[in-house]
């Protein structure tokens, strides 16, 4: 992935101000909330094609707090539903997203019921997904850093738009360590 210095971006250490590919910028270790939010939204769309987004009841209104964050943010995402408030059953929406996931249309996952444990329990049935359940920024951190978790869950009864925001940011945001321990523990749940 490249920047592009636009004069005083930061990208190649000079304030030239040419519409040139200057410096390479790696993805995964990047510190993009330091550049440009135009470039910032660029980067985020090079890091993940397509985000899928799920929901019951229970989740609706907090899902909609956060697909407002994706899309100040950037992102891309897919809305697998449900779409109001109207009593539903979270398997449903739970295996939408985790399919899209596994399948590979989307890069990552997020699915929000009452209490994001049974929308958990549904995505970690379905092959190649590794969905953890978060309520606190150091598990959204290290779960990415150390399982590779591909979907997160969470419980809209739980924590609020705030924290929830700020958990799906970081989730979106780390890297995989690629740490060999990881690797070989993430190789042992798949067998």
């Amino acid at each position: 992935l490249y920047g592009v210095c636009r004069g005083n971006s930061g990208l190649c250490g000079s304030s030239c101000g040419e519409n040139k590919v200057r410096r390479k910028i790696n993805k995964n270790t990047a510190d993009i909330e330091i550049l440009p939010s135009t470039l910032r939204r660029e980067i985020r769309k090079e890091m993940y094609t397509m985000i899928a987004i799920g929901c019951d009841h229970g989740g609706f209104v907090l899902k909609q707090e956060i697909i407002k964050f994706l899309e100040s943010a950037g992102y891309e995402y897919e809305d697998f539903g449900t779409y109001s408030e109207e009593s539903c059953d979270y398997p449903v929406y739970a295996k939408k997203v985790a399919h899209a996931v596994a399948d590979g249309k989307c890069e990552k996952g997020i699915i929000i019921c009452g209490t994001g444990i049974g929308v958990s329990i549904v995505a970690n049935k379905v092959k190649g997904i590794r969905a953890a359940l978060v309520h606190d920024c150091f598990s959204a951190k290290a779960t990415r850093e150390h399982n590779d978790a591909n979907v997160i869950t969470m419980g809209a009864r739980v924590i609020g738009p705030g924290l929830a925001t700020e958990i799906v940011k970081i989730f979106l945001e780390t890297p995989f360590s690629n740490d060999e321990r990881h690797i070989r523990r993430i190789s042992q749940i798949e067998d």
